[in-house]
């Protein structure tokens, strides 16, 4: 039997606009769904509900719900995969219910309580939740749902084939934690753009193009392939100025390097196991609407990213325009930012 791997989608190149037309050659033969900007979670019968890296999710309310969703199926084969989502919120906030053990437990409230003390709720504080308080952030919502787009088999089973089986899975059970995200067909080019436009308009990061024919990879997509593509608004141009230059860390010699789910070699991330390396690793920057983010550098070599760490008086108050994914909703910083050297605004 294959070891799963989470199918992937292909990115695609920065600063290009893709040709549609020379990808989708046969719009007919293809279908769309909408990109929600969620966490996305792997099901499957009598397992625990686990994340995109297969490392099982924390939260004790996403698994109550994947008991639930079990309970309700009854035995089924393979992996539902799902989108943890919520229409009323913002990434941060869905992430916020996603990572925390127990949002309703005794240690979190006290945890936000603190805070909410510290800051009175304001973001320039370092309030974290705009607009949102102790009680919001400690409540379960049932507007939390897992929105299903895919069902992996261990076969070569067709991506249209795939739809028709979780369609009729869903659909024969009256389990609230589940909602089908639309495949939908279209037979010229026309429909597409209208369908991203409006999924924009909904609040998706955009769209997921996926071949009827195309099997379950294990795995990230290439664009060469041609079976599966994204759409969304990821090279978007943005200001901010400069709060300061950020160090990067590498790992502190002797520390453990270990493998994760996909079998990929990492090194710890834990602060005590990192030490700075003497180069910047991006610019803290505050937008106009008062957002701060961290942007990452492009095209700077290790002596460039070392002499900006050096000399960073000289860039501290400059603005830069960078590029990054427009947030999903209002009030949250881009994402995805990076600079790409020179790219310098003292204009603003």
């Amino acid at each position: 039997m294959k070891e799963f791997k989470p199918q992937l989608l292909p990115n695609n190149l920065a600063g290009e606009a893709p040709n549609w037309e020379e990808r989708i050659e046969h719009p007919e033969q293809w279908l769309y769904s909408n990109k929600l900007d969620g966490a996305r979670v792997e099901l499957s019968y009598d397992t625990p509900a686990r994340g995109r890296s297969l490392k099982v999710i924390p939260n004790v309310q996403i698994q109550r719900m994947n008991k639930e969703v079990c309970d309700a199926i009854g035995r089924f084969g393979g992996m539902i995969e799902a989108e943890f989502y919520s229409e009323e919120m913002n990434f941060s906030e869905i992430m916020h219910f996603f990572k925390t053990e127990d949002v309703t437990s005794y240690h979190t409230v006290e945890k936000y309580n603190k805070l909410w003390n510290k800051t009175l709720g304001d973001p320039k504080k370092g309030w974290p939740y705009p607009n949102r308080d102790v009680i919001w952030l400690t409540t379960w919502h049932d507007s939390l749902k897992f929105h299903v787009f895919d069902y992996c088999l261990q076969d070569n089973t067709a991506k249209l084939d795939r739809t028709f089986m979780y369609y009729d899975i869903i659909q024969s059970t009256e389990c609230s934690h589940l909602i089908v995200i639309k495949q939908c067909s279209f037979y010229h080019l026309d429909e597409l753009y209208q369908a991203f436009d409006q999924a924009i308009m909904d609040g998706s990061e955009g769209l997921v193009l996926i071949h009827k024919n195309s099997e379950y990879k294990y795995g990230r997509h290439t664009l060469k392939s041609k079976q599966a593509f994204k759409i969304k608004d990821d090279n978007l141009e943005f200001d901010g100025v400069i709060l300061s230059v950020e160090e990067a860390t590498e790992a502190r010699e002797g520390s453990a390097r270990t493998t994760n789910e996909l079998g990929r070699s990492v090194t710890s991330k834990l602060k005590e196991d990192r030490v700075p390396n003497g180069m910047a690793k991006g610019f803290l920057v505050e937008m106009e609407d008062g957002n701060k983010l961290t942007v990452s550098l492009k095209n700077y070599n290790h002596p460039a990213r070392t002499e900006l760490l050096v000399n960073q008086q000289d860039y501290v108050g400059r603005t830069i325009r960078f590029t990054g994914m427009a947030p999903v909703k209002a009030g949250g910083c881009p994402r995805h930012a990076h600079f790409s050297k020179g790219n310098f605004r003292d204009d603003k």
